[in-house]
């Protein structure tokens, strides 16, 4: 079922540039942001990392009014365009970050903060040179680990099967998570959340989609956090 509508106004997007001016909307920091300050009300912080045009995370928070969730991306149009329906719809519990995920999640989040973080379709770099450039690596996951809550929530989906086998050797390998879809590691259907707008496209193009759930051991701790510099640059997606 789908709570949102896509139809827009014929008017012209918002500037970025006016968005940077100081929008309600938009989060663009050098530190930590008190995030209980940007919403209207206090709930589980949920985060989504690549949001694209923003129908996944708005139908997100329609359906979960008492979470606060946060959509980051660095795409000017898709941001632009979220905006203006945040505006639209007078949907209170969407934050935008701005910024490359890897570059901004270790100060924009403290340990133990997210109850759920969102990765859907992250970039696959499908040239075998670019592959290094892929989102879902052993310390950025490592990272993400130390971010969630005791028993928070990390779902990624891919429809690329070589970055499938890539993230379920990483996500299996991570010692803080545990795996929701054992001894498979992974599962061909996901009902529970509204489906993105490639995840529409892909099933009714027939593709296979690998989804992945995974939880925090509520009993880990990072003893040695990943530094920004030790992550080194890649792609938001």
């Amino acid at each position: 079922m789908t709570f949102l509508s896509n139809a827009m106004p014929s008017r012209p997007l918002i500037s970025f540039e006016k968005i940077t001016e100081g929008h309600p909307f938009f989060v663009d920091t050098d530190g930590y942001p008190d995030w209980s300050q940007r919403f209207p009300k206090p709930g589980p912080l949920k985060l989504e990392i690549g949001f694209g045009n923003g129908n996944f995370i708005l139908e997100m928070a329609v359906r979960e009014p008492d979470s606060n969730f946060i959509a980051m991306d660095f795409y000017h149009k898709g941001i632009r365009k979220t905006i203006m329906r945040l505006d639209r719809l007078k949907i209170p519990n969407v934050q935008i970050a701005y910024g490359n995920a890897r570059e901004r999640i270790p100060y924009l989040f403290r340990s133990g903060e997210l109850s759920e973080v969102i990765i859907n379709f992250p970039d696959p770099w499908p040239k075998k040179r670019h592959t290094k450039r892929r989102l879902i690596k052993p310390d950025f996951i490592e990272m993400l680990t130390d971010k969630l809550a005791p028993e928070g929530l990390l779902r990624v989906a891919t429809d690329f099967q070589p970055y499938a086998d890539e993230i379920h050797l990483v996500l299996s390998e991570e010692q803080g998570l545990i795996d929701q879809n054992s001894p498979k590691g992974f599962s061909h259907t996901r009902d529970s959340i509204p489906k993105s707008k490639y995840e529409k496209n892909f099933l009714n193009a027939g593709k296979t989609i690998s989804y992945f759930e995974y939880r925090k051991d509520p009993d880990y701790t990072l003893t040695v956090p990943k530094t920004l510099t030790e992550m080194g640059p890649a792609s938001i997606t």
